[in-house]
């Protein structure tokens, strides 16, 4: 590393989505029941976009 260079920790999020079909009486417990199921990694992985926004660089001392 040269005098003009710096460390950084970089974290670059990501936005995704799991489908589930849930029985519930309503919206809100759909939702619930579904936060609580496993995620379907593969399905995750292929829908996955950038989130620039929310990327954030810290300069580690």
């Amino acid at each position: 590393m040269n005098k003009k260079t710096k460390k950084y920790e970089v974290k670059i999020h990501y936005s995704g989505f799991c489908t589930y079909e849930i029985l519930a009486e309503n919206e809100s417990e759909a939702i619930l029941k579904a936060r609580n199921l496993q995620i379907n990694s593969k399905e995750l992985l292929s829908n996955i976009d950038n989130w620039e926004e929310a990327d954030i660089a810290s300069e580690v001392q």
